[in-house]
C-alpha cells in the first residue's frame, strides 16, 4: 500500500511579516511607556533620597539604573521599533537615528556609572569629608553635566532625525512629527545650556508617551506590507 505524505502547508511569508511586525511594535511602544516611567521615576527618587539612611543609599541607585542604562535601552528599543514602522521610505535617516540613538545610550549609562561610583566612593570613604571638598564637588558636578549635554546632544539629533522621517513619509502624525523636532533642537541646547535638561526631559516625556500609543496601535497590514516590500521579515 502507498502511503503519501501530504504537503506541510507553508507560512505564508504575509503572515510572517505580519506577526513580526506586531511583536516588535509593541515591543516598542511597551519601551516607551517604560522609558517615560523611568524619567518621572528616576528623578523622583534624585530629589527625595537621602544618602544618610540605607533606604536613601538604594533609591539613589536605582535612580542611576533607571536614568541610565532603562532609558538607554528602552530608547533603542522604540527607535528601532519606528525603524521598522517607517519601514522602506526612509531607511537611511531612520538608520542614522538608530546609530546617533546607540550614542546617546552608552553616553546615558555613562552618566550613571560615573553617579555611581563617586557616591560609593563617598560612602565607603566618609572620614575624608569629600562632600564639604568645593573642588571635588565642582569637577564632579562639571563632569557630570558635560556627560549628559553629550548624551542630550546625540539624542537630539536622534529625535530631529526621526522628525524629518516621520513628516516627509507621513508614517507618523504630522504634530508627533513636529514635537520629535522641537525635543531634538531642545535637546541639541543642553550641551551649550544646562538649564534646558528640565524642558528637553519634558519634551522626551510626552513624545514618549506619545509614540508609545502610536506603536502599540499600529495596523498590523500597513506594517506588514511596508516591511514585505522592503525585504525586512
Amino acid at each position: 500500500m502507498n502511503m503519501t505524505e501530504e504537503p506541510t502547508p507553508a507560512v505564508q511569508p504575509d503572515a510572517l511579516a505580519k506577526a513580526s511586525a506586531m511583536r516588535m511594535e509593541k515591543w516598542g511602544g511597551f519601551a516607551s511607556f517604560v522609558m517615560a516611567a523611568a524619567i518621572v521615576a528616576a528623578h523622583w527618587y534624585y530629589l527625595t533620597g537621602n544618602l544618610g539612611d540605607a533606604v536613601g543609599r538604594y533609591a539613589y541607585s536605582l535612580a542611576d539604573v533607571l536614568y541610565g542604562p532603562v532609558w538607554g535601552v528602552c530608547l533603542v528599543t522604540a527607535v528601532y521599533a519606528l525603524r521598522e514602522q517607517i519601514g522602506r521610505r526612509a531607511p537611511r535617516l531612520m538608520t542614522l537615528a538608530l546609530v546617533i540613538t546607540l550614542a546617546a545610550a552608552c553616553t546615558l549609562v555613562t552618566v550613571a556609572a560615573i553617579r555611581s561610583a563617586n557616591r560609593y566612593y563617598h560612602i565607603m570613604h566618609p572620614y575624608l569629608n569629600l562632600e564639604n571638598s568645593t573642588m571635588v564637588l565642582t569637577v564632579w558636578a562639571t563632569l557630570v553635566m558635560g556627560m549628559i549635554g553629550a548624551a542630550f546632544h546625540f539624542l537630539g539629533w536622534s529625535l530631529a532625525l526621526i522628525g524629518i522621517a516621520g513628516w516627509t513619509t507621513g508614517r507618523l502624525p504630522r504634530p508627533l512629527s513636529v514635537l520629535y523636532l522641537v525635543a531634538g533642537l531642545v535637546s541639541l541646547g543642553v550641551i551649550v545650556n544646562p538649564a534646558l535638561e528640565g524642558t528637553a526631559l519634558a519634551l522626551v516625556l510626552a513624545l514618549s508617551l506619545w509614540q508609545g500609543i502610536v506603536l502599540w496601535r499600529a495596523d498590523p497590514e500597513d506594517l506588514a506590507s511596508a516591511r514585505l516590500s522592503s525585504g525586512m521579515i
